[in-house]
């Protein structure tokens, strides 16, 4: 076992024992599981160079031995998909998919394994900064020796966008195994370029999703700084109230530049939604539900629900509009379960609806959804034609700070 911090500043030796210069790095590919040592960056003077790993006879904490003489050293560069573990990796903050936390790499642990040297843990305790400073060996004397607190690396991703005069293309497979909630506190406290990076590197339901739990002092300045067809690509996979609410926040220039490279359908639900004041059942509503025309029979509905596939908040309860779009009745999931398939929808639904008007105060709003005890509402206009839902998750951001919903359990989502 080695610590990268110990080999750093080895000398590097040619076929004749010849001096050639100093370890300054060594670089893995990342496409394994332990990623294994493809180079080694080599410090002569002023000049660092950059060697393939096959061109080391013998690796040890106190040298490199290579296999030819300095004269015969071909000098490469790097290759996508490789990092510099002390350029890149070292004293950086990376994401542990355990602990759902970032973590500082205060050194890094080395094994030989099948023939090649491969990253195998992250140390970040004390010791590590005290090792690297050349205290260990006061300490040991001292009976404060503080043991290594390792991290199996196959538990942990980088988040970097490189530093190292390469852009580093992470794939964060790991991350996106994480739940969303946890990406967006890890990316809340990433620097702006790395949470860029983070996000891009996500596929997009799983960046949406990411996106609309960030803290949103941070939300519009990621679409701002993001691949424009990427943050669009997102938008679209947004609930429509949420991304309007982003484009709100947006330069009207940034905002148009992203809604023109919307999907159509996403874009014209969310044109829909911005023409309302951000203070009304208008601005707060989505128009993602469900709604049945009045002749469908329970049979009918429960396979068009199938097909539809809808977000589990949007089907609190189902509509039943006119062919001009006019409110008529509502039902639960519960009703149409227990239906009958061949009865028709009109037989079981409920007439007496509870709604409120597009134009309707936030706090019109929260107190018809508290008082009826409501999991969504209707949102009609003028002429009795729904326009969308607005769900108790909304109505809850309404009347709580974001600090307190924060610590809220989704209980509905």
């Amino acid at each position: 076992m080695f610590f990268l911090s110990k080999l750093l500043g080895q000398e590097v030796k040619d076929s004749r024992s010849q001096f050639v210069g100093t370890l300054s790095d060594i670089v893995v590919s990342l496409e394994r599981k332990y990623p294994a040592a493809t180079k080694f960056q080599v410090k002569q003077g002023r000049k660092k160079l950059l060697y393939n790993w096959d061109l080391v006879r013998s690796f040890e904490e106190s040298q490199t031995i290579l296999r030819l003489p300095g004269e015969e050293l071909d000098a490469v560069e790097p290759v996508k998909g490789e990092v510099f573990l002390a350029g890149d990796i070292l004293d950086k903050q990376i994401v542990d998919t355990e602990g759902h936390k970032l973590i500082r790499v205060n050194d890094l642990q080395l094994a030989r394994a099948n023939g090649s040297l491969r990253v195998v843990g992250v140390d970040i305790s004390g010791g590590a900064i005290m090792r690297r400073l050349g205290l260990a060996k006061l300490a040991q004397k001292l009976s404060r020796r503080v043991q290594p607190s390792l991290i199996d690396w196959k538990t942990v991703e980088p988040v970097s966008s490189g530093t190292t005069g390469m852009k580093l293309k992470l794939t964060h497979d790991k991350l996106a195994l994480l739940h969303p909630a946890d990406i967006a506190d890890i990316a809340n406290e990433l620097p702006p370029d790395d949470r860029v990076a983070v996000v891009e590197a996500l596929e997009d339901e799983v960046a949406a999703d990411t996106v609309e739990e960030m803290h949103p002092d941070f939300q519009a300045t990621l679409l701002t700084d993001m691949d424009e067809r990427k943050a669009a690509a997102l938008l679209s996979e947004m609930d429509p109230d949420d991304a309007a609410d982003l484009l709100a926040d947006l330069p009207e220039e940034k905002a148009a530049a992203l809604l023109a490279s919307m999907r159509r359908k996403e874009a014209r639900d969310v044109k829909s939604l911005l023409q309302y004041e951000e203070d009304t059942a208008g601005g707060i509503m989505t128009t993602e539900y469900v709604a049945f025309p009045p002749g469908l029979t329970a049979g009918e509905a429960i396979d068009l629900l199938r097909r539809l596939e809808p977000d589990a908040e949007t089907i609190y309860y189902l509509y039943v509009v006119d062919d001009d779009g006019h409110l008529v009745g509502a039902f639960s999931l519960r009703d149409l379960i227990l239906a009958w398939r061949d009865n028709k929808v009109s037989d079981f639904m409920e007439t007496h609806l509870i709604s409120v008007r597009d134009d309707a105060s936030l706090e019109e709003v929260a107190q018809v959804v508290a008082k009826y005890n409501l999991l969504a509402v209707p949102v009609i206009d003028e002429n009795n034609v729904m326009k969308g839902i607005i769900t108790v998750d909304d109505a809850i951001d309404i009347t709580l700070p974001l600090t307190w919903k924060k610590r809220l359990p989704k209980i509905f989502g």
